[in-house]
């Protein structure tokens, strides 16, 4: 999803990684999160940083819900790794029939996950 118009955004107080910044036509920039959702239109530089400062990672921790082919119904996952390419998932649905913690692995972006 990175081209040359797309840059990390790191986190001054702690050097964390936590999003994107793409420049608009128009010189602006559009904050995007890890999973390459974009967070608001395009804005000002100082104010699509503060955005992703202030968003950070807390929402990774969430509970997610994965569609899955398999299953008739979404399955509740816990995000444990994600990169630029790839989300890695683990399920923590007890009405899913593969054990809690089985893995997903995803591309990245990851249309078939969705915040709980």
């Amino acid at each position: 999803m990175a081209d040359d118009t797309t840059f990390p955004h790191v986190r001054g107080s702690d050097n964390e990684h936590v999003g994107y910044l793409r420049l608009s036509e128009d010189g602006r920039f559009v904050p995007i999160d890890l999973m390459w959702n974009e967070l608001a239109g395009p804005q000002e530089l100082t104010d699509a940083e503060a955005l992703l400062e202030e968003l950070g990672l807390s929402y990774l921790a969430e509970d997610w819900l994965l569609d899955v082919e398999d299953h008739p119904e979404p399955v509740k996952v816990r995000i444990r790794e994600i990169t630029p390419e790839r989300i890695t998932v683990a399920s923590a649905d007890y009405g899913y029939p593969a054990d809690i913690g089985t893995p997903f692995v995803l591309p990245n972006p990851a249309p078939a996950l969705r915040r709980a």
